[in-house]
Formats: structure tokens, sequence, C-alpha cells
């Protein structure tokens, strides 16, 4: 009777619960407008305070709206699974009652406050809008390609280079090669210090780096014996570029740099300062002459510098260290009484013209568009010898080389506001202006990290996802759109290639591009330094992206901000140490980076993070998740690479919305051995499934995970007895997997001959855009699947066999005529015969990079592999006529023959 009246209960609020879904649904469509609105009243924010204001309130409106919506969306997504195990009147029973509960005790009070705000907001800046004439239009200059227009790194600064070359004390003319340079360095001179001076963007960085030719951190010293005593070269060449404030934290941290650089990382560093210093005075005594970088420097107190300073003073003579910095009271503090500062000033106006037309032309030719130089000139007077600003705004002008919209740019009101040196040029400001509306968030999101924060590829465009930034368009899944809008960022050169990583995908920010992404961003995004009370005035309540660089000790008074529960986004710069209390407190947390923490076990309530989307742990100490860290049902990505975790409990299999899950390799295998693993098709990255008898484990699982990505190894295909159940994992539907690897039993990879098995490989068919295939420990005789053939591989490029002992015939009948084919290797003792393979053109210039092992007892047919680089053969033991193969004529590209075979003559 009583579960009677609570259904009767229920169905009397269904008219209500009508009315707020239409509530609800009002709201959502407000807010394209409100967002349309912030783009708009972003052209006046710069000029008019009261813009700026009342853009604030329109954006902390936005941001509750949007906090609200998502809120409702996870209690329903929260309710749908902990109902999939209740049994169906227990669901319907629970659905109807928490529905009314939930929805109907409070809510509809929130939605309505809620959207009355931000109708107000919106009412607010839409007649100031309107009374200013600021109903701009949409901007949609999205580039057609994602490629980088590239501009000299170093123009127009020979003279700049040559006279700090001269106070280095090398002569002009021998600075081609670093050789001589360190050569010419040897020299004995008197310790000093240089300096390098001038207004953000104009080329520090680039000129310090001609002239020392030294573009990461690294030494000279010898790697024979302890770096410390064995140090042989004449000069150790130290670069630390975008080291920002010699702050307390900072002197700690670029001392720990040195001393790793010159012992190679050999040296114990101290937890003690103290200790740290007397480490690095021993090994300035006994390591030779030294020239230190220190680029783009801030102000920071004397004594500061000083205590930085000191142990260098005893440093050997000739030694010297050069600073980068656009701050004069920088240059007064750190330059040596016998040397001047030399001071990059603007471009000169006939060089930075050459510079800016390229960047604003692109590869067009400038003659055919002559209206457009005469704007371009006019522009061009205006960016006071920028290269930044001629790099960002003729990027801009390079999108639509049209006359109306070069006149737009130059007729800009910003160009009318002041301008004083270190401030943040027009140009730059134009150049985020004119970005669309999707990029703007991106873009200034990414001023809450640090200066000279790097960041990897698809670190930041996964935080996009889980921050919402990313429109949905068609069936393109989210994370390819966010490679478009970063791609589309460096294109504008609002971000570039981190130096420090020249073969990894990472990113940084020039410190002028950060500043104007700051001025943006001020409201919404903090990066906090220490805990002073301008820093404290700062966290107000239209924060929502942290980032916090302050020690541990500090952290744990932060649970008396009071605002805590808007943070979106909290990131720790430092390893945290202390157990965090106040995590309950981010009602509203969608990223959460813990990268490098100190702690073992996360608090328990990181599990109350109902919203929390992206979860970063990686390089941390966290051996085990909390128990009901697996109710984080909106969680989309888990970052614990390279990190001390375990163990993967059974219930992550209930984070259906899980996109990301990177993990140590012992979990990762671990990870494949879980029942239930196809209850996430967002899951993209699966390094191994291990295929089991039971349910929940065969290989069917795989049938709904679309989203893989990159490398899936499937294990234990043994287990797999037909063809037609292999086919039931649905490879072929896999577009974004670009490595398939197929391993049966490795502990039976010597055992018997498996009936059936040929069949199996010809129901794992792949995708056509598989890159790279492997087979290891097949036990069928025979491997000739249906599919291998060019049409249905066409981007194939490494072929892999291993262990392949029972095979009898290898059927590949199309291997020279694949588009890209890099490695065609077969390490099998009784491969026996080799059949149909026929030569593709000799000059077909799609059949590039080949290498592989081909083995045959009845020898080798004649044919040319164009393409062939390398050639391995192992334990083919039955191979006959090799010699007939290894010729020129079939093997024109080859560079590399290795075997490790006794082979028949």
């Amino acid at each position: 009777m009583e579960a009677v009246q609570q259904v009767l209960s229920a169905g009397i609020n269904i008219r209500e619960e009508t009315q707020l879904k239409v509530e609800l649904e009002c709201l959502r469509t407000t807010l394209p407008k409100a967002r349309y609105l912030i783009s708009c009243g972003e052209w006046g924010m710069f000029k008019d305070k009261g813009v700026a204001e009342l853009l604030s309130q329109l954006k902390d409106s936005t941001y509750e709206a949007e906090d609200l919506l998502r809120e409702l969306d996870d209690k329903e997504l929260r309710q749908k699974i902990e109902d999939a195990d209740r049994t169906w009147a227990g669901q319907f029973l629970s659905s109807s009652l928490n529905l009314a509960r939930n929805f109907m005790h409070g809510t509809k009070t929130r939605v309505k406050e809620t959207q009355n705000k931000l109708d107000k907001a919106v009412a607010d800046i839409e007649g100031v809008l309107n009374f200013m004439g600021l109903n701009v239009e949409s901007v949609q200059l999205m580039p057609e390609t994602s490629s980088v227009i590239s501009a000299p790194q170093v123009f127009g600064r020979d003279e700049e280079r040559d006279e700090l070359m001269e106070k280095l004390g090398v002569p002009i003319g021998r600075v081609d090669k670093i050789d001589q340079v360190i050569e010419q360095l040897g020299v004995p001179l008197i310790t000093k210090g240089s300096e390098i001076r001038s207004v953000g963007s104009k080329g520090k960085g680039p000129v310090a780096e001609g002239s020392t030719m030294a573009k990461r951190l690294k030494t000279t010293c010898s790697t024979a014996g302890p770096p410390a005593t064995n140090c042989t070269s004449n000069v150790s060449v130290l670069s630390i570029y975008g080291i920002g404030g010699v702050g307390k934290t900072m002197i700690r941290g670029i001392t720990e740099e040195i001393v790793e650089s010159i012992s190679r990382g050999d040296y114990k560093l101290s937890c003690n300062f103290n200790k740290l210093r007397e480490s690095l005075l021993d090994l300035l005594k006994k390591c030779p002459k030294f020239l230190l970088v220190l680029d783009d420097i801030w102000p920071s107190a004397n004594n500061q510098w000083e205590e930085f300073y000191a142990p260098f003073r005893t440093g050997p003579e000739g030694s010297m260290i050069l600073v980068t910095t656009r701050y004069p009271m920088v240059a007064d503090l750190v330059t040596s009484n016998n040397c001047e500062p030399v001071e990059l000033k603007g471009l000169p106006v006939d060089i930075f013209w050459e510079l800016f037309r390229k960047c604003a032309f692109g590869k067009n030719n400038p003659e055919a568009y002559p209206s457009l130089q005469d704007i371009g000139r006019s522009i061009s007077s205006r960016l006071c010898g920028s290269p930044l600003a001629a790099k960002t705004l003729g990027r801009l002008l390079n999108m639509e080389l049209t006359e109306r919209h070069w006149r737009t740019i130059q007729n800009s009101e910003l160009w009318e506001l002041p301008y004083r040196d270190n401030e943040i040029l027009p140009a730059l400001q134009l150049s985020y202006l004119y970005l669309p509306q999707e990029l703007k968030r991106c873009f200034a999101f990414c001023s809450m990290f640090p200066k000279d924060y790097s960041f990897k590829r698809h670190e930041i465009v996964n935080i996009w996802v889980a921050e919402g930034f990313i429109a949905p368009r068609g069936t393109m899944r989210l994370e390819d759109l966010g490679i478009i809008y970063l791609d589309d960022l460096r294109s504008r050169f609002l971000y570039q290639d981190d130096p420090q990583f020249p073969c990894e995908r990472r990113y940084v920010m020039h410190d002028l591009i950060h500043d104007m992404a700051q001025s943006i961003s001020v409201d919404e995004c903090f990066s906090m330094q220490d805990r002073s009370y301008q820093n404290q005035r700062r966290m107000t309540h239209t924060i929502r992206h942290l980032s916090v660089e302050i020690d541990g000790q500090s952290l744990s008074t932060m649970k008396g901000f009071q605002h805590l529960n808007k943070l979106r986004s909290l990131r720790f710069g430092n390893k945290v140490g202390v157990e965090i209390t106040w995590f309950n407190k981010l009602s509203n947390i969608l990223f959460l980076s813990l990268q490098g923490c100190k702690l073992t076990n996360l608090p328990e309530s990181i599990c109350e993070l109902s919203s929390l989307r992206y979860l970063d742990i990686s390089r941390s100490s966290v051996e085990e998740l909390p128990e009901k860290f697996w109710c984080l049902y909106s969680l989309q990505v888990l970052d614990a690479n390279e990190s001390c975790l375990k163990t993967i409990h059974q219930d992550v299999t209930k984070l259906i919305n899980l996109r990301s899950l990177e993990l140590p390799e012992q979990v990762s295998r671990a990870l494949s051995r879980l029942n239930g693993l196809g209850n996430m098709p967002c899951l993209q990255d699966l390094k191994y499934f291990r295929v089991g008898k039971g349910i929940g484990r065969r290989i069917i699982v795989l049938k709904g995970m679309n989203e893989l990505s990159r490398t899936l190894t499937i294990l234990s295909l043994n287990n797999v007895p037909s063809a037609e159940e292999a086919a039931e994992a649905r490879l072929f539907d896999k577009l974004y997997i670009k490595e398939l690897i197929l391993r049966w039993e490795d502990r039976n990879v010597r055992g018997q001959l498996r009936a059936g098995q040929n069949g199996v490989v010809e129901g794992l068919r792949p995708h056509p855009c598989i890159e790279r295939l492997q087979i290891h420990g097949f036990c069928g005789d025979m491997f000739s699947p249906t599919w291998f053939r060019p049409e249905d591989l066409t981007t194939l490029r490494s072929l892999k066999l291993y262990l392949c002992l029972h095979l009898k015939c290898l059927s590949i009948p199309c291997i020279s005529s694949l588009e890209e084919l890099e490695f065609y290797e077969v390490g099998i003792e009784r491969l026996t015969t080799l059949d149909g393979i026929h030569a593709g053109s000799a000059g077909d210039p799609r059949t590039q990079n080949l290498s592989g092992i081909i083995s045959s007892s009845n020898g080798i047919a004649s044919f040319a592999f164009t393409r062939l680089t390398v050639f391995r053969l192992n334990k083919c033991n039955k191979l006959s006529n090799l010699d007939q193969f290894l010729t020129p004529e079939n093997l024109p590209s080859v560079k590399l023959i290795w075997k490790s075979v006794t082979v028949k003559s």
C-alpha cells in the first residue's frame, strides 16, 4: 500500500515536472545568445570599464547556468546507472520518486533564479552594446589548413647579435659553428654578467640563442666517470629559458636544474636548500668555466637575486651569465659594472615591412595586391617593430586577402588606445578579438597556467573537451575537433612549439601572448604564486580556473576561501605532500590535476566530486584509489601514467563516459582481464584486451568499442574458436586504431597445430586505415586472409610476424604494391613456402619505406621491392636461394640487410 501511495504521489508531480522541463529548455536556449554577447562585449572591454564590468557579470551568470544544467544532467546519469541493477518495479519507483524529489524540492526555484539573473545580465550588456554600436558580426576566419606559416626565427638582428658576441669575447665572423664559439670562449676572461633588454616580443630569446648556439639545457662535460670530476671540455653551456621571476621557489628550482645539468643527473639533490647550494659550489669548483643563459627574467627583490647569484661569484674565471628581460629594473639589477646591456629596439622600418609582408601574404605574391600593400604599410607602422605582432596580426590578415577585411582591421578603434612599454600591443588584442567564438574560450583558458608552462598536445585537447569548450560538429570526435582548434591557434602564432622539447608535440605561449590572455580572463582564470594579500583579493567569486603554485603548508589553509564551490579547474603546480581536506567543497570541479603529488592515497572526499571530468594523478605516489571512486560516473579522463598505482577495480566498467584511461603498464595488463569492458563504449585508450571464455571476456566485448585509438593488442586469441566469433569483434569498424597486434597464447607458442585458427585470422579483418599489423604466435598453418589486398589495406606500412611455428603457406599477393609498407618482418622457424608475390612498378612513388623479411623453401621469386630499405631474416633455416633475392635489381633502395640464420644455398 505504501508503494502505491508513493506512485500516486509521484504522479501528482507530472505537471510540475513537465513545466520544469520547459523552463530548463528555456535556460538552455538562452546560453548561445549569452555566449554571443560575451564575444561582442569583448570588443568594448578594452576601452570602457563599464562594459568590462557588465561582461564579467554576464560571464558569471553564464557559468552559473551551465553549472546548474550540468548538475541536473549528472544526477540523471547517476540515476540511470544506479537503476541498472534493480528490478523493473524497483526502477520505476526509484526513478519516479527520485525525479520528483530531486527536481521538485528546490530545483524549480534555482532554475528560475538562474534564468532571471542570466536574463538581466543579457539585457544589461545588450543595451550598452547597442548604444555603442558594437553588434559585431560573428567572425569565422578558420584557416583552410592547419599548417603554420613559418616566419624566420631571427630576422634583422645581425647587429645586435654581433654586439652581444663581442661582449662575450667572441670575434665577429667566428659564430657559425658551436665548436668555434666554445673554442673562443676558452680564452681567459673576467667573470661578468651581460644582459639583453627590450620591450616584449622584440626578439630577446632568439638573439640570446643565436649568440650561445645552445637551444636546450646542456653541458659539454665528458660522460666518462662522475661528471663533476671529469669535465674535460673548455666550457659548459647552460641554457634555461623562460624562468620568470627569481623568487624563493624559483631560486631553488633554477639551482636544482643547474646542479642536474652540470652533474648529468648523477648528483643527489638535497631537500635542504643550504646543502643544495653547497653542492652547486662543489660542482662549480670542479667544472671548467661556464656560460649560463637565463631567459625572460621578471622583476624581483634585490636580495633574492643576490641569493641566487652568490654561488657564482666564486665560479671559474672567464665564466659568464647572459640574461634577457623586458624590464629595465632587472637590467639595472643584474648588469655588472664593466658591461652595458644590449638594448633591442623595434626592427628598422624596411626590415620590419619585409617580415610583416611575408606573414600577411604568405605564399601569395604581394605585387598582385597593390591596394592591400598600401593598407598593410599603414598597419605595420603601428606595430612598433614587434616581430610577434607582425606574426600574429599578419596571420590574421592572411586569412582573408580582401580590402574589406584589411580595412576593418586598419580602422579598429583599438589603435586609438594608449600604449606604453611592457603593455599589450593593440595588434595582439585584435588577434584575439578576431578568433572564432569557440576558439576564444580555449585560448583564454590557458592563462590559468603559469607563464612558460609547457603543455602536451593531447593533454590540452582532453582538458578542453572536459571543460565543454569543444562544440560538437556532425559525427567528428570531440578530440579531433580539439586538434583542429589547437592547430588553428598555432597557425595564428598564439601558441608556439616548445624548444625545450623538440622531439615532442608540446607548446608554450609567448609571455606577451600570456599577458594578453590574462587581461581577457582576469575575472575567470588565476595563477596563485603565493598567499600574499593581493593574491587573496584576486580570489573573487568569479574565478573558475585556478592554478596553485604555493607550498603544501599554505594549501591546507585554502579551505578558508569562500568560493571554492565555483571552481571548474584546479591545478597544483607543486608536488602536493599534505592531505587536502577541502575537496568536498569543489562541487562544480571539472578538471583536477594532482600531477606528481606525494600522497599514497587520495582523500575520500574526492569521491564527492560528482561533476569531475578529468583527474590527473600522473607521476604521483598514489597506489590505490578510494573504494567509492568508481561512482564518479561523469569522469572522462583518468591519467595515472607513470604513477605508483598498483591495481584497477572491477567497478571501473561503471564509468561509461570514460574516454581516456592512462595507466602504468602492469595495471593496463590487469585491466585487460576485467569483465564487461564493453560497457565503456567511449573508451579510446585500451592497450590490451585478453580474450577469455566466460561472459564478459569473449572477443564480442570489443564489438561496440569503436572509439579505440592508436594501439590495440588482443591477447589469448587461441580462445577464439572460429572465424564467425572472431568477426563479432567488428575490428573493421575501428577507424582510429593505427596499430593492431594479434597474439595467440604466449605460453603455448611451441604447442600443437590448432584446427580452425586459419579461419580466425579471416574474421579479424582490420579497418582499411590500419598502418601497422603484427601477428604473434599464430598456431595455424596458413596465413591467407582474403582482406590482405591493396584495396583493403590502403595505408599499411608495417607487417610483422613472430613465432608462427606451424605456418606452411604465407600467401601475400600484394606486398610490393601496398602504398606504405615499412616493415615486413618474419621471424618464423618453419616457414616453407611463400606464394603469389608480384612486383609493383619500379617507378611507383606510392611504394615507399619498405622493409621486410622474405623466405621460401623454393627460393626467392624474381621481383623488385623498389622502396625496401631494411631486410631482416631471423631463424628462417629452410630458406634457399637467398642470393637470388639479394641483388641491386631486386632491392634498389635497401640500406640494411640483417640476418640471424643458416640458409641453404
